[in-house]
């Protein structure tokens, strides 16, 4: 792995995040996994790991797609697979209005509770 992506993973607790390194990692390749990556960049396939390649991921304004297939490049997509990853976000975030809406009515309708 190179010196560069290695530290821009480890740097990323400074915001902004940069992902340049990501995208870099995945030009011209298929979709990978995110353990595929953490085994490319020799880091430890942990949750907090995913959740830092994750975070990268969306920080890269609309360049990086990821979801069960892995990350991929939004520019290097197929037709198809841009469709599917587009649905699959527009459905995980009705799901999730849909959740908040429910917990709205639960907490708007709730009794007091007493100091």
């Amino acid at each position: 792995m190179s010196q560069a992506r290695q530290q821009d993973f480890d740097l990323f607790e400074v915001y902004p995040i940069n992902s340049q390194w990501l995208v870099d990692l995945l030009k011209g390749r298929d979709w990978l996994t995110a353990g595929a990556i953490l085994k490319e960049i020799e880091r430890p396939d942990s949750d907090s790991a995913r959740r830092r390649l994750r975070a990268t991921a969306e920080a890269s304004k609309g360049r990086i797609a990821g979801g069960q297939l892995g990350y991929k490049l939004v520019a290097e997509m197929k037709q198809e697979e841009f469709f599917h990853f587009r649905n699959w976000m527009l459905s995980q975030a009705k799901a999730m209005q849909r959740r908040i809406s429910q917990a709205d009515k639960v907490w708007y309708n709730r009794q007091a509770v007493p100091s």
